[in-house]
């Protein structure tokens, strides 16, 4: 080979932001002047200049140059060795190329720039920040964070207390201060704290800052209610001297107008009822005190006079009762004992509710009477001719309630249940002839 080519050293140490060199020796073994071309191969080369970068050397000759190194202080060029080469080329004979070697170290640094934001927090019961560490440098940083209170009258808490930055990147942690005591009123304090950022390899960092402590109960809040007490009272004398007479007098207005057509109706029904009983008691009059030749189904009509129990008969009385559920049907029976013929003479029916629904009184399963439950409280009826059910008979009484009125002191109907009830007035007698 016509060339050769050395670097003075192995090894170049530099650091970020500065520069540091080494010597090239170009030898010419060739019989002719030979100019060179000299570039910087490898990572380096981006940060790497050769001075001069072209050199003409005569036959038998040498020249030296310089190659410099100069990184940026940046994240970017992170510390470490880095291989690189020199390639000198000849121009006149450019395949006889020579490329030595050698290594480029770079140096650590290390840069921090941590900045807490809000510098200033308000609350009531503390506020939040974040402190956000940014790594300026070129090796990784394991960063502790601790909070401080001169006064004492603040709880720091960091979380999380301890991270670790790449080179290049930022960390963000949360920190929650909170006021040991409440500030119940008065006017805002405001209480500072330090947060501290520490590693290892560079000094502490102390981040200052501060939250404004605001009082739980706002100002301007006694003359708020005061003015809303006043708004009340004002409210009730208006009440009382101008809407409570005009609204009690449109509700008497009304409830009269419901009651009238309500009264006629009574009236109207007490004047029927006084005209039936004068024709039942003529008709009694007529026949000399004893009951008219009625057949098939007995009559229901209001009598003033009642059979008296036969020799040998037994007086009978039996209440039947009746719940039943809104919605729902429920019976309560009585059978006839055996060898005995049951008579009824009256029968009194009673809804003491005012429930709403029907009410069936029924013999062996036969419907003998029916009423509507809205129509009565109290109802008795004194049968013109008895009704007779033989021994081992059902006679039962069956409420269908629809709905469940009020007892006559206005309380509820029993929790929804309609309550009837109806009493069977009359005599035994053996299962013989009726005597």
């Amino acid at each position: 080979m016509t060339t050769d080519a050395n670097l003075d050293t192995d090894l170049v140490e530099v650091s970020p932001g500065s520069e540091s060199s080494c010597r090239l020796e170009i030898r010419n073994a060739g019989p002719i002047v030979e100019s060179y071309v000299i570039e910087v191969l490898g990572e380096p080369a981006g940060w790497a200049s050769v001075d001069p970068s072209n050199v003409s050397v005569y036959p038998g000759s040498a020249e030296s140059v310089t190659v410099r190194f100069h990184p940026p202080r940046s994240a970017q060029v992170v510390a470490g060795e880095r291989p690189f080469a020199v390639r000198v080329t000849p121009t006149e004979t450019p395949d006889t190329q020579v490329v030595p070697e050698a290594t480029v170290r770079v140096l650590p640094f290390m840069e921090l720039a941590p900045e807490i934001l809000p510098r200033t927090s308000r609350g009531r019961r503390g506020g939040r920040h974040e402190v956000s560490v940014a790594n300026l440098g070129n090796v990784p940083l394991g960063l502790a964070l601790t909070g401080s209170d001169p006064d004492n009258r603040l709880a720091v808490a960091i979380r999380p207390p301890q991270v670790v930055v790449a080179p290049g990147e930022a960390a963000s942690v949360q920190v929650r201060v909170r006021p040991r005591r409440l500030l119940w009123r008065g006017h805002p304090v405001t209480l500072p704290f330090q947060v501290g950022v520490a590693s290892d390899e560079t000094p502490p960092t102390a981040l200052d800052a501060a939250t404004v402590q605001e009082p739980v109960l706002p100002r301007g809040l006694a003359r708020v209610v005061a003015a809303l007490l006043v708004l009340a009272l004002v409210g009730a004398g208006l009440w009382y001297a101008l809407l409570r007479p005009t609204v009690k007098s449109l509700a008497e207005e009304a409830a009269q107008e419901q009651v009238a057509p309500v009264a006629q109706q009574a009236s109207a029904a007490g004047d029927r009822a006084q005209q039936a009983d004068d024709k039942a008691q003529q008709a009694v009059d007529a026949v000399g005190g004893g009951r008219p030749p009625t057949a098939g189904n007995p009559s229901a009509t209001p009598s003033r006079g009642v059979p008296a129990v036969p020799p040998g008969a037994q007086s009978f009385n039996r209440r039947l009762s009746v719940s039943a559920g809104t919605g729902s049907t429920r019976t309560d029976q009585y059978s006839v004992a055996s060898r005995r013929v049951l008579v009824l003479t009256d029968i009194f029916l009673q809804n003491p509710q005012g429930d709403e629904g029907r009410l069936d009184l029924r013999v062996d399963g036969t419907t003998v009477l029916t009423v509507a439950l809205n129509n009565f409280r109290d109802l008795d009826y004194h049968m013109v001719t008895p009704i007779e059910v033989p021994a081992g008979r059902v006679i039962s009484l069956r409420a269908t309630c629809r709905r469940a009125g009020t007892t006559l002191d206005g309380a509820g109907g029993g929790g929804g249940q309609c309550r009837d009830f109806a009493l069977l007035n009359g005599y035994t007698r053996g299962a013989g002839p009726a005597t």
